[in-house]
């Protein structure tokens, strides 16, 4: 049975953000290619609510997210990850992209950021594992 957490932020064809204020966390779920301004909106939307409730704890439901572009990958390095690495997030799960070309870029980003400092991503198979680990400490 998929997590529901009880907000709803934002929702849209191409995205949804939920997030439970008092477990500090908070999650995406990507459905399919969009274009680059959902794109960008996505991940604006998503630092916004990480910054605004204070989460610590992200769980990135990408399993039906598929790849981006050179230009759309550079975006999210140069405004996203920053963002995160410097905010109150401080575990990520991630439910990896059923499109390998998506899981690569992922990968790409992540090897391109370096130390990550006290900053924990994994991956998961299944929701359920993804949040035992965030839920953690």
């Amino acid at each position: 049975m998929p997590i529901q957490l009880p907000f709803v932020y934002y929702q849209s064809h191409a995205f949804t953000i939920q997030y439970d204020e008092a477990r500090s966390l908070g999650m995406a779920i990507w459905r399919g290619k969009f274009s680059k301004s959902d794109l960008q909106e996505a991940f604006l939307i998503l630092i916004h609510v990480i910054d605004k409730y204070r989460l610590t704890r992200w769980l990135a439901d990408d399993r039906k997210m598929k790849s981006m572009s050179e230009e759309e990958r550079n975006w999210v390095f140069e405004n996203v990850v920053p963002a995160l690495l410097s905010g109150p997030l401080r575990r990520m799960a991630i439910l990896p992209s059923e499109d390998a070309k998506q899981v690569e870029d992922i990968d790409h980003l992540v090897e391109r950021a370096g130390d990550l400092g006290d900053f924990a991503l994994r991956n998961f198979g299944s929701e359920e594992e993804a949040l035992e680990w965030l839920m953690q400490e």
